[in-house]
């Protein structure tokens, strides 16, 4: 009996943290910048290059912002990861050197 009781116990807490971390606010914070074919974001804590995809309506090349959405890993590893952009979460202006 107990141990039927700590798998439910063990499940709960599993089924929470999972639906918790999926409903978290994803965000990337970078300058935006404008490439060949499309705008990217250097996420300022991974280091890591985005291209910009979904709403970036309002983005601005040359503007460091906060953006929420989801990341998009690449089918190749020779592609960018993606960032699919939902709403721009905090807009700071025009980067600043050594940003």
């Amino acid at each position: 009996m107990a141990a039927i009781v700590g798998v439910v116990a063990a499940l709960a807490v599993v089924t929470y943290v999972v639906i918790h971390e999926s409903s978290k606010k994803r965000t990337i914070t970078g300058c935006v910048s404008l490439g060949e074919n499309s705008m990217s974001l250097t996420d300022e804590k991974d280091k890591r290059s985005y291209a910009l995809t979904g709403s970036t309506a309002d983005v601005k090349p040359g503007d460091r912002v906060t953006l929420q959405g989801k990341r998009i890993k690449p089918k190749d590893a020779r592609n960018p990861f993606l960032w699919e952009t939902k709403a721009i979460s905090k807009d700071f202006g025009v980067c600043q050197p050594g940003v």
